[in-house]
């Protein structure tokens, strides 16, 4: 016969309250008596009843993952889907599953609005690139559980967290500037509209103003064509940088291909650098010298996070995680 709720509560010596609280790793059961409740269900060989738990906690043990699913956002944006299996796989250590929505920014208030009123999750992880001022209202004032998965581009009242992308431009020029080049053009997107260059950019600017060095900034779109673009422009110039920092893979795909073409060597003519560890900057030849970013863990992180959330429910944080991570290449 399968062991039950009762016979654990029985022999732990508590209430069955006190089980389900402890199997559900609430805050409100001691961590000791977590760990005595716990080994007794192995050594007994108990198995919750999953939907027994959801009743018991009064929710579905789904947490929701909000973002565009436009039709090539994995090529525009790889870090999404590391993020998506962080949190899925940290969520599965603690009895929960990752339910993934797409949504585009301008319908996501009214159908998030939708879905805490009909409480469809237990909580909701939103991608930054959907968030609105609109929406930022809204979720400040939800019940539900809600958490933004990278830092928002205006003053918010939400939960945040994300990367500490100043500190990664800080980090890239610095090594820039240990390697001798002081004459440093930055390629980046469109001005106002690309949050997380605009970071880089404030941390690349920090690490240059304390050698009383400027720095060269190229907007536009962040492609492979604007890349090839920028470098043209710059190569023109009877002065050109001696290095050439892009704030993506796809720009500095296009600089590297340019700067060949016109028969220039990397490093020795001319360095190259980026953001990111993939999809490019590894496998192409020079290997382009990067600044790497954890996203696995933010989505790991942004899980755990969302879980205290459910817990506290008055828990407000915005934070950063991951430690950006330099990646020395052939490239400088």
């Amino acid at each position: 016969m399968a062991m039950t709720i009762y016979d654990l509560a029985r022999a732990a010596g508590v209430s069955i309250a006190t089980v389900s609280k402890a199997l559900s790793d609430t805050y409100a059961v001691a961590d000791d008596t977590k760990r005595r409740i716990r080994a007794l269900a192995e050594s007994m060989d108990y198995r919750p009843n999953a939907r027994a738990r959801s009743f018991a906690r009064r929710a579905n043990g789904t947490i929701l993952f909000m973002t565009d699913l436009r039709r090539n956002v994995a090529f525009e944006n790889p870090h999404m889907f590391e993020i998506i299996t962080g949190a899925a796989n940290y969520l599965a250590r603690k009895g929960y599953t990752l339910a993934l929505g797409g949504i585009a920014e301008q319908d996501a208030p009214a159908a998030i609005h939708e879905m805490i009123l009909r409480e469809q999750a237990d909580g909701v992880i939103l991608h930054a690139g959907i968030l609105t001022k609109r929406l930022a209202a809204l979720l400040s004032k939800a019940e539900l559980p809600c958490l933004v998965a990278g830092k928002p581009g205006f003053p918010a009242d939400v939960c945040w967290i994300d990367v500490n992308h100043e500190l990664s431009g800080q980090l890239a020029v610095s090594h820039l500037l240990d390697r001798g080049y002081t004459r440093i053009a930055f390629l980046m997107g469109l001005e106002g509209e690309d949050n997380i260059s605009e970071s880089r950019l404030i941390g690349a600017q920090h690490a240059l103003r304390e050698e009383e060095l400027q720095i060269e900034i190229l907007h536009g779109q962040s492609t492979y064509a604007a890349g090839i673009a920028h470098t043209d422009a710059l190569l023109a110039r009877p002065d050109p940088p001696q290095a050439i920092l892009c704030t993506n893979n796809y720009l500095a795909l296009g600089c590297l291909q340019r700067i060949r073409q016109q028969h220039l060597r990397i490093p020795e003519d001319i360095a190259l650098m980026t953001f990111d560890n993939y999809p490019l900057s590894m496998i192409v030849s020079p290997s382009i010298t990067a600044v790497g970013l954890d996203m696995y863990e933010m989505g790991w992180e942004a899980a755990r996070l969302m879980l205290r959330k459910i817990r506290q429910p008055s828990l407000r944080t915005q934070s950063y995680c991951t430690v950006p991570a330099l990646l020395v290449r052939e490239s400088t």
